[in-house]
């Protein structure tokens, strides 16, 4: 896996004030630390962050992050975004050992689904499991794993055992775990009875529910248009 650089720059004091100076300047402020070194805050350019993200590699790409001179392998980690806007508050960067195993988040695609034998006779692909973790040295985390369904049936289902390993990794979850099926298809009746249930539990939303989204708007913003300090916990994580 090839390394991204990204220039970045130490930030000058911490606080939620210096953050948000940070971020009106179209940086995303973060903090570097790992094994053997000081957490060191700085800030990013936050156009340069968003590409080396929508990569293939997507949370697993490794950073060269260049800091006075020098270069630290890194990998970006606990990404705080805004819970209204979605822009990217604060980010960790790890730093890693390039001879050193990792885990990671690896998603997986489904291929043949349109061939799959139970899909032509109308069953349901289901999908529950996204991605799988594995374990592996940084250069061999894998963009992703795909994952044959064109042999389901209805009834059948993959496995994480069932999943190519031919990197150099090994899952770490329970190996009987469900990444695919296909599902018997959903009658007519069956279908109509799930949408009657669903109009019903949504008709009398309660008073608690009004009240907790009340309170969420009102702690996620201190009347300035930016987050407060309880929606940025990336600010009041920040190293002294």
């Amino acid at each position: 896996m090839a390394e991204v650089k990204l220039e970045v720059t130490k930030r000058e004091g911490t606080g939620k004030g210096v953050a948000r100076r940070s971020r009106a300047a179209g940086k995303v402020p973060g903090v570097v630390y790992g094994r053997g070194m000081d957490p060191v805050a700085v800030e990013v350019d936050r156009r340069e962050f968003i590409q080396a993200l929508q990569t293939d590699a997507g949370m697993n790409v490794l950073l060269g992050l260049k800091i006075d001179g020098d270069t630290i392998t890194t990998l970006p980690r606990q990404l705080q975004r805004d819970p209204v806007r979605g822009t990217l508050l604060h980010a960790d960067f790890v730093k890693v050992d390039l001879t050193v195993e990792v885990e990671a988040e690896v998603p997986v695609h489904l291929i043949g689904g349109e061939d799959a034998p139970g899909v032509r006779e109308g069953g349901v692909l289901e999908h529950p499991l996204f991605t799988v973790t594995v374990r592996c040295l940084p250069t061999d985390v894998p963009e992703g794993i795909d994952a044959d369904v064109s042999h389901l049936a209805i009834g059948d289902s993959l496995r994480i055992a069932d999943l190519s390993s031919e990197g150099n990794f090994e899952f770490l979850q329970d190996l009987e775990t469900v990444v695919a099926a296909v599902a018997q298809p959903v009658s007519e009746e069956e279908l109509a009875a799930m949408e009657a249930d669903a109009g019903a539990a949504g008709e009398e939303p309660t008073v608690e529910g009004q009240e907790a989204a009340t309170g969420a708007t009102e702690e996620e913003s201190d009347g300035s248009g930016e987050p407060s300090a309880e929606a940025d916990p990336g600010a009041e994580k920040e190293p002294s």
